[in-house]
């Protein structure tokens, strides 16, 4: 058995597509994809991980990391750059085939955007069709429609 091979082979979800994430490797893609959070992880958790040899998991670094980054670009709305990497990572992620993507997204990003009104409107145009049909499913389930921007997506009920 080659062994360097499996080493080096993209993580799959199962379903053929070698770009799909996969919760098995969200980590390591997390780490690729935002290195210039690498001072952060080191802040949070160098004092508690030998972060040589370990690394949080998916939630910690999104709750505690990314999250916290978003909430920040998302108020100062200075860096569109970083903001459509970062929201398309999470379209990315919302496409995913594997459920525990999905519900690190939507646990751990979506359902606090949503919760504030302010960021999920400034955040709206950002995301992408599957992460607004995501936003849209979480708002149904927790009764925070009037969260989402009034424009989208079309009110069902009378105004009154």
């Amino acid at each position: 058995m080659d062994t360097e091979q499996s080493d080096t082979s993209p993580e799959t979800n199962g379903a053929g597509d070698e770009n799909a994430l996969a919760y098995k490797s969200i980590r390591n893609v997390f780490l690729a994809e935002f290195p210039d959070l690498w001072d952060r992880i080191q802040a949070k958790y160098g004092p508690q991980y030998n972060l040589k040899t370990q690394i949080p998991g998916p939630y910690p670094l999104f709750e505690e990391i990314l999250k916290p980054r978003v909430t920040e670009l998302l108020q100062d709305g200075a860096d569109e750059e970083s903001l459509q990497h970062i929201f398309s990572f999470y379209e990315e992620m919302a496409r995913s085939q594997d459920e525990e993507v999905v519900n690190l997204l939507w646990k751990s990003i979506l359902e606090p955007l949503i919760y504030d009104k302010k960021l999920i409107a400034e955040a709206w145009k950002y995301m992408g069709e599957k992460t607004k049909d995501l936003a849209r499913q979480i708002a149904s389930r927790r009764g925070w429609e009037e969260n989402l921007p009034a424009t989208d997506p079309p009110r069902t009920h009378p105004i009154g």
